[in-house]
């Protein structure tokens, strides 16, 4: 089986005991089980962690029936040990015996040299006894031409004659013996040489088998080492497993304390909703929209695509007229209340007419100029009147303002370097018409005194 494959089945595994632990906790948390007096949440990670449990635990005999291999390694590891350990003594009787057998063969090789040597010395004794014999011959044979003149001398080179053919003769014996001696250590030696040829056979043969052994050896060591590093991945996973069940069940817990935060701010976050529904509601009421003027053929799309878009910007979803005039005419909008999300308006409609000519005055006050103070008390009252007068022709009240600022330091303004009554009006620029904003301005006036000044006034130019 390949590291990948085998790899693969783990994450499988991993997978699925991760998976079923998950389905089983739930199945048991949901029925409220009890077991040994513990809660239903602690009976429910008791289950799932057996649950684990068992699953490592089969799947791990699963593996053990399934890979032939890693069971024979995983169960026959002491035995592998004990075979090795077995050839590993046998391997070493086997090269004592081979220095022995080499010590014996060099023994046996110096003492053929040594044969060989003495051969070679007896060698050459025997041919000089020949030469001897060669010579004592011819001189035998000279002799016997003399040896009617050497008769006396017969008998001693007899005696001689005889002693070295004795001599001789132990030599050619000794000869004869060293010979067969010879004989017996060659072939000795050719039983020594093929016994080391068996033996140099033999050794070959327990060296491929001791190769063989020693890759078995490895192969099983190294089954027995990748046993080891995924029984240690595994124990490594387990307590991974078991730091993540601790962390999942910290994130649980906190996830809980959360869980009642939120609905506690669910609550509040309800009963602000409602009050602020209620303000919603009290602001809505008098909202200012902005006014619209209508021409003649405008009426209802056009006063709520106005009132849609400004509503929205002010964060409604959308509203709801509760009239729609048709014009020619000014129309006001103005919030009248909230009702799901989308706001009510009410319009207030002015029709268009004119309601002052151009130059007209539209209040008039005679006093005495004092100081700046004073002098703007009393433009602000003409203001006043000027307002009720306007509102009085049909104004809208938004359109009814006078003096802004700058006409109110215009007509200051006007009355530097006066003394005196003077008579001050307020004036229409242009035609005042009830869809427009008034367009006014102080002027001094000449003419007879007023209520509010009972002199006589003079002339202004």
């Amino acid at each position: 089986m390949t590291f990948w494959a085998l790899l693969i089945l783990i994450l499988l595994l991993a997978a699925l005991v991760a998976y079923l632990g998950d389905r089983v906790a739930k199945w048991a948390g949901k029925r409220h089980y009890r077991l040994f007096g513990l809660r239903p949440r602690q009976t429910a990670t008791l289950v799932a962690v057996l649950t684990g449990v068992g699953i490592a635990l089969f799947s791990y005999l699963g593996f053990l029936l399934v890979f032939r291999e890693a069971r024979e390694v995983i169960l026959e590891a002491q035995a592998i040990r004990a075979e090795r350990d077995q050839l590993r003594r046998e391997r070493q009787v086997l090269l004592e015996a081979k220095t022995a057998m080499e010590a014996e063969a060099s023994r046996t090789l110096a003492e053929l040299n040594v044969l060989r040597e003495e051969r070679k010395d007896l060698s050459r004794a025997l041919e000089q006894a020949n030469q001897v014999r060669k010579r004592l011959e011819e001189e035998a044979k000279a002799l016997a031409s003399q040896v009617q003149a050497l008769g006396r001398e017969r008998a001693t080179l007899e005696a001689e004659r005889q002693a070295l053919s004795q001599l001789l003769e132990e030599r050619n014996r000794a000869l004869s013996e060293r010979t067969r001696e010879l004989k017996a250590l060659e072939s000795r030696l050719r039983a020594l040489q093929q016994a080391a040829e068996r033996a140099e056979g033999e050794k070959a043969r327990l060296l491929a088998e001791r190769k063989r052994l020693q890759e078995e050896v490895l192969g099983a060591l190294a089954r027995l080492e990748e046993a080891r590093r995924q029984r240690q991945a595994l124990a490594e996973e387990v307590e991974a497993l078991k730091a993540s069940l601790g962390k999942a069940r910290e994130e649980l817990r906190q996830t809980e304390e959360r869980v009642r935060n939120l609905l506690v701010q669910a609550e509040v976050l309800q009963g602000e909703r409602g009050q602020l529904a209620q303000s919603l509601v009290r602001l809505s009421q008098g909202l200012y929209l902005g006014e619209v003027r209508l021409g003649a053929e405008e009426g209802r799309e056009a006063l709520e695509r106005v009132a849609d878009r400004r509503a929205l910007l002010q964060g409604f979803r959308g509203v709801e007229l509760l009239d729609a005039p048709q014009g020619p005419g000014l129309a006001v909008l103005e919030g009248a209340g909230y009702r799901e999300g989308r706001l009510l308006v009410r319009v207030r409609f002015y029709p268009e007419r004119k309601a002052f000519a151009a130059g007209e005055v539209l209040a008039a006050r005679t006093f005495r100029l004092s100081t700046q103070a004073r002098n703007q008390e009393a433009l602000e009252g003409l203001g006043e009147a000027v307002r009720q007068r306007l509102l009085q022709a049909g104004y809208a009240p938004e359109y009814a303002i006078f003096p802004s600022p700058e006409e109110l330091a215009r007509g200051l303004a006007l009355l530097q370097g006066k003394r005196g009554v003077v008579r001050v009006g307020v004036v229409a620029a242009k035609e005042l018409w009830i869809t427009e904003r008034p367009l006014l301005s102080f002027q001094l006036l000449g003419g007879p005194p007023g209520p509010e000044v009972p002199v006589p006034t003079r002339q202004i130019p």
